[in-house]
């Protein structure tokens, strides 16, 4: 990460681009906010560039996209040093986004980026489950609207915190960071709640909230969800202690354990469901799924109608949120291969399964497109700078969901 990429010596013209045209269109009216002429032209120069340009998304290679003098100075300025509001370009990226996707989630993704150096905002050396070892890098939160056939970022934050080697920001890197990130540092559960608040603060239809939560605390995730009325769907990890209904013939009216423990109680309720594999289309799965209902300690809401026959624990005795937990096993395997928690409680088994796998759909599409168009490539150092790049990724990340949506219906009218 770093390294500046030699820029290609052929200039492109963006409006002879296979999505030259759509870009034009959905840059016109996603960038309408933004009051100067000016800063909407290099918004959708800036967006070309990411379509475009070879390799790293660098400036020098942004700027070969245009014919334009100077324009690497220029895009710079745009992303770096301008004044303008990410927030309101990214609520009009959602609200048309949301209009022409109809998505069937909200899922939260995190996203990990690898960097050389301690100096750009919100490195530190973090652990990463997935990558089995500790990595000096940028971690953020992105809110992707997603359905069946695509996944969209729409909104980002950054996790910013004080505990970097080195201790506290940079200088010129904190300029700009919120009070509320700086002071004490914004956790990871922190980002996850506030990309979703942000965005449900924008007027769109609320969705259900689709987490891998098995990095983030549930604790925060489930309470600021359950505050703000939220339908969740959250991965948890084995050791979740949680409340539910004693199913074992015991005297005890509840029972506390591990979720993994748990779902030991529910294996005679498993039943098959099939779901499509997002990374692969043709791939028809299935999953044994079982239901057992329980309780999130130390949260009281109003209990929610349950489908007749399903067994539940008496809040108003033991206390806590009223939840589902979904084990889902892979067929011939006897130890639970995922756990969900949900307070979708009248949602069936094939419902939320199939929303627990919007998590790939969002993984498929950051890996084949938002990477592609940059989305770790942000060689700035500053809070405002990262917000408003990872704002035109989101915008290229559109276009090019909404170009592979034209096509497939182009190709499903001559094949009909």
């Amino acid at each position: 990460m770093g390294t500046l990429t030699t820029a290609p010596t052929t200039h492109h013209d963006p409006a002879h681009s296979p999505e030259g045209h759509l870009t034009e269109e959905v840059c016109a009216s996603v960038l309408a906010s933004l009051r100067r002429r000016d800063q909407r032209h290099k918004g959708q120069l800036y967006v070309n560039g990411l379509l475009t340009a070879q390799g790293r998304k660098t400036m020098r290679n942004l700027a070969t996209s245009t014919r334009e003098p100077a324009a690497a100075q220029s895009l710079h300025h745009f992303i770096s040093v301008s004044t303008w509001d990410w927030s309101e370009v990214r609520a009009s990226l959602a609200r048309r986004m949301e209009r022409l996707m109809t998505p069937h989630a909200w899922v939260v993704q995190p996203m990990v980026t690898p960097k050389s150096g301690v100096h750009s905002v919100g490195v530190q050396r973090r652990f990463i489950r997935h990558l089995g070892q500790a990595v000096t890098s940028q971690h953020s939160h992105g809110l992707w609207l997603a359905g069946q056939s695509a996944a969209a970022p729409v909104n980002w934050q950054l996790s910013v915190g004080e505990d970097r080697p080195g201790g506290g920001l940079a200088a010129g890197v904190r300029d700009g960071v919120p009070e509320s990130a700086s002071g004490g540092g914004w956790s990871c559960d922190d980002t996850a709640i506030s990309v979703v608040l942000q965005a449900a603060s924008w007027g769109l239809t609320p969705r259900p909230v689709v987490i891998d939560a098995r990095d983030v605390p549930p604790a925060p995730l489930i309470e600021a969800f359950t505050a703000a009325d939220l339908p969740f769907l959250l991965r948890v990890g084995g050791n979740t202690p949680l409340l539910a209904p004693d199913l074992s013939g015991g005297q005890r009216r509840v029972l506390s354990a591990s979720a993994e423990h748990l779902t030991t109680l529910a294996r005679s309720q498993q039943r098959p469901v099939e779901w499509v594999d997002p990374a692969m289309p043709r791939g028809l799965r299935t999953g044994l799924v079982a239901l057992l209902p329980v309780l999130w300690p130390g949260i009281t809401v109003p209990r929610r109608p349950r489908p007749a026959g399903v067994p539940v624990a008496d809040p108003r005795r033991s206390g806590g949120a009223e939840l589902l937990l979904m084990g889902e096993w892979q067929p011939n395997r006897r130890r639970v291969a995922e756990l969900w928690l949900t307070n979708m409680t009248r949602a069936g088994r094939g419902t939320l399964l199939r929303l627990s796998k919007l998590t790939r759909r969002a993984d498929t599409d950051f890996a084949r497109i938002c990477m592609d168009v940059g989305a770790q490539d942000f060689e700035g150092r500053s809070y405002h700078g990262w917000h408003r790049h990872m704002t035109m990724v989101s915008l290229a990340h559109a276009v090019r969901v909404l170009s592979r949506e034209n096509r497939a219906y182009e190709e499903l009218e001559r094949s009909g």
